[in-house]
């Protein structure tokens, strides 16, 4: 980490949202963080540090939290937020999850983190999500008006499975983005195939890491390459840094 920052929790408008804001940095660049299927998991706290310590405002919101928290606690204001193991266990239940999502809300609940940036005096200009947040972040994208995003592995953007890509597929929306997006992929992400990966080049700026599969970024994992990660944060911190001049 380059910089001090602070951490925190905070309850907007009934939603719980983690925030690693910079210290002693004038209006930065304020950047919505999307965490996968696992929810506002310590992996996903981590990446909302790193970027507070290049000198982002970042929040990473609980997108979760119209719904069922039996399967996973943790600390925020109201005691409760989903954070699910990266395990089979957890994987059930984050897909669970998942299907429960809806487009308009998590667009309500983006827009609403969004404004909690531009309250505590940063720009609210970028996004970065991972998985099934790479996912929410391209709706985001295609929506919102953001300057800069960049989506890891985003599932499913290519059909219409999810009620988070109805009711047309959520690359049509990121395709419209009026700023800059970049999706980053594993050449051998199984969930992700040739296929799909082909369809989203078509359309997105599309960055492929050879030997690389899903969650090639989570570096507390057996997905993690080394390579593949290093570059993708060097691509991370070129497009946010750009959203700021």
């Amino acid at each position: 980490m380059n910089g001090r920052i602070t951490t925190g929790w905070v309850d907007i408008a009934g939603m719980t949202a983690y925030t690693a804001l910079p210290v002693g940095v004038r209006r930065p660049v304020g950047v919505l963080v999307a965490g996968e299927i696992f929810g506002v998991s310590g992996y996903v706290r981590r990446m909302a540090d790193r970027l507070a310590g290049l000198g982002h405002a970042v929040v990473v919101p609980d997108f979760n939290h119209r719904h069922d928290l039996r399967a996973g606690v943790t600390g925020g204001p109201k005691g409760r937020v989903v954070e699910l193991p990266a395990d089979a266990a957890g994987r059930e239940r984050g897909l669970e999850l998942a299907w429960l999502l809806r487009r308009e809300q998590v667009l309500s609940d983006a827009g609403a983190a969004l404004e909690h940036l531009r309250q505590v005096g940063a720009d609210p200009a970028a996004a970065v999500g991972f998985s099934l947040g790479g996912h929410v972040v391209c709706s985001v994208a295609g929506e919102l008006g953001l300057r800069a995003a960049v989506a890891l592995y985003p599932g499913w953007l290519t059909g219409t499975q999810l009620p988070l890509s109805r009711p047309v597929p959520t690359l049509e929306l990121a395709a419209r983005a009026a700023g800059r997006l970049v999706v980053l992929l594993g050449a051998d992400d199984p969930i992700i195939d040739a296929g799909q990966q082909r369809a989203i080049a078509e359309r997105l700026e599309t960055v492929v890491f050879a030997g690389a599969g899903h969650g090639f970024a989570a570096d507390e994992r057996d997905s993690f390459h080394a390579d593949s990660a290093r570059e993708a944060w060097k691509l991370i911190e070129e497009v946010l840094g750009r959203a700021g001049e």
